[in-house]
């Protein structure tokens, strides 16, 4: 490995506490958080993406995004039906050497396992928990065809530390196992990807730096000054100018720019087919006058002629316009503009109240719009007011603490990840947790995120889910099989230590309930005495209910009640 690739794979080891783990696994972490990063806007954990050792069938590490949500496991499936009423796929699968070549051999044996063996109707091969896991969710998003707008995406990706020189027996390879892929007719699109140490370091940089673009932009015109406004601008863009925006220098769409935006892309629904139709029927002249436009917000504006650099910018309403172009600009033959709205502006209220404002056009979820509320603004002061090693980041806004080197990723909570530890550890829903966001949110969201409640209890359920996420990864490979229980874990804590009944979020006792129960996770040496207990009650708790210490046993609601009653008896025992 090259010293360059070394030493970013040493800053993601040390911001995300896996130097406990043996370099090449360190490695397939790296690579999938780079990849993936690239791929989606949403939080992920990579212990959750990369597949165990051995019997892995050369998938080193999966996704699979489903309506723009990474599926955690089938029941996944189920929710997102629920609610959408449809499924949009992609498949992402990464093999991860940390060799400095590439081996021919080595993708051939990945794309035929994946042909014959992941994504075929049957299995001949052993394989682990984790390619089960993938296999699973792979069976039922097919046993659902019928729901699917198109057949998913599969991208394939092989990543090593070599440099990628199109040697001809390589991309040979590589071409022949895409066909095969598509041979199977269950992709509507394979790629089948070779990234080297160059494009590796670049997608990783890309994580934790701003993103800046300069556009020509001759036809617009000056708004008057606004409050809270730097300068704010309207008028039409080059759909080549506009394009810029939007792809990285591999010419693939830019995810990231898309994160304040509520909704991620729709796919190919009425609104988006007419939107295509204006561009494949060649009305490009018109399609200035039948689009609602763009709204560009930017914390920097730099204007030279008619030149903009435009730096840490978001395309915070016209997600699904910018993604239908996109697709289609091979189509487009003649001049055509884009209406653009273009801010500048480092408020955040009013970075929101536009992201609120230009998003009611659409129906949007529930749990979309969250970040919004004043109770989410006043927790996210509580947390900026703790200090020491208890210090956590709660990221309202998605990913704004991403390109902040300072700051250890591990310590950042997300409102996602705030759903569920609190939903665990004080709603006792601990067997919900794992499932898709919208569907946990809607079983809890008459008893969380309240006005009244008091942040207290929302901070020490994320305290307890960081001290015990770094315990879980720091357990050897035959202690790891508890890791499906992590929130169950942190239930039996709080039902373990908890010195007087808990009065609800809303009541002014609260505070003093929680402080005693933080007391317990004040630093990772005490963190760690009661995190071996928590694992003592859950096991304790599934040997009495004679269940296996897999993953489908975290959903059983019996285990939730099992959990609680072995942690009073040992509280009892205690003397608590």
């Amino acid at each position: 490995m090259d010293s360059v690739t070394e030493a970013l794979v040493k800053d993601f080891v040390e911001i995300n506490a896996l130097t406990g783990l043996s370099p090449d696994k360190q490695f397939e972490h790296f690579a999938a958080f780079s990849v993936l990063s690239s791929r989606s806007s949403e939080d992920f954990e990579t212990a959750d993406l990369v597949a165990g050792d051995g019997q892995d069938l050369n998938v080193d590490a999966f996704a699979v995004k489903v309506n723009g949500r990474i599926a955690t496991d089938a029941d996944f499936i189920d929710d997102v039906l629920g609610l959408n009423g449809y499924l949009e796929v992609e498949f992402i699968i990464i093999q991860a050497k940390s060799s400095s070549s590439f081996d021919g051999a080595a993708i051939i044996a990945l794309g035929d396992n994946l042909v014959n063996e992941v994504f075929s109707s049957t299995q001949k091969l052993p394989f682990n928990s984790d390619v089960k896991r993938l296999i699973e969710i792979k069976d039922r998003i097919l046993k659902n065809a019928s729901r699917l707008k198109n057949n998913p995406v599969c991208r394939v990706y092989y990543v090593c530390t070599g440099n990628w020189t199109e040697d001809a027996y390589l991309v040979e390879a590589i071409k022949r196992k895409r066909l095969d892929l598509l041979a199977t007719n269950l992709f509507s699109e394979v790629v089948f990807e070779p990234v080297g140490a160059r494009q590796l370091q670049s997608l990783y940089r890309a994580t934790k730096t701003s993103i800046s673009r300069e556009v020509k932009f001759e036809k617009l015109v000056t708004l008057p000054t606004i409050e809270g406004v730097s300068a704010s601008y309207l008028g039409i863009l080059p759909v080549k100018e506009f394009l810029k925006l939007l792809t990285d220098e591999s010419g693939n769409i830019i995810k990231s720019v898309f994160i304040d935006n509520v909704r991620d892309f729709q796919g190919d629904n009425p609104v988006n087919a007419d939107i295509a139709k204006t561009i494949t029927d060649g009305l490009f002249d018109q399609f200035v006058l039948r689009n609602n436009g763009i709204t560009i917000v930017a914390r920097n504006i730099r204007v030279t002629s008619s030149q903009y650099v435009l730096e840490d910018y978001q395309i915070v309403n016209g997600c699904q316009t910018s993604h239908v172009i996109f697709a289609h600009q091979d189509d487009i033959k003649a001049d055509l503009f884009v209406p653009v709205k273009l801010i500048h502006t480092v408020s955040e209220d009013v970075a929101q109240s536009i992201v609120k404002s230009t998003n009611k056009q659409t129906n949007v979820e529930e749990n979309d719009l969250l970040a919004l509320t004043q109770f989410q603004r006043d927790l996210e002061d509580y947390y900026a007011g703790v200090q020491g090693d208890k210090k956590l980041y709660y990221e309202r806004r998605a990913k704004q603490y991403a390109k902040d080197g300072t700051v250890d990723k591990s310590r950042i909570v997300t409102i996602g990840s705030q759903l569920k530890s609190f939903a665990s550890v004080f709603l006792e829903s601990a067997n919900q947790a794992s499932r898709y966001q919208g569907t946990l949110l809607k079983g809890v969201k008459d008893r969380i995120f309240q006005t009244t409640h008091k942040p207290e209890p929302y901070f020490v359920s994320a305290l307890a889910a960081y001290r015990f996420e770094i315990a879980l990864r720091r357990l050897t490979n035959d202690e790891r099989d508890i890791r499906p229980f992590k929130y169950f874990l942190m239930l039996a804590f709080r039902i373990r230590y908890e010195h007087s009944e808990y009065p609800g979020a809303a009541n002014k006792k609260i505070a003093d309930y929680c402080k005693k129960l933080e007391d317990y996770l004040a630093d990772a040496t005490k963190s760690k005495v009661v995190f071996d207990e928590a694992v003592i009650i859950v096991r304790e708790a599934l040997s009495n209910l004679s269940l296996p210490v897999a993953r489908d046993s975290a959903k059983s609601r019996p285990l939730v009640d099992e959990v609680k009653r072995v942690a009073i008896s040992r509280r009892v025992m205690d003397g608590i």
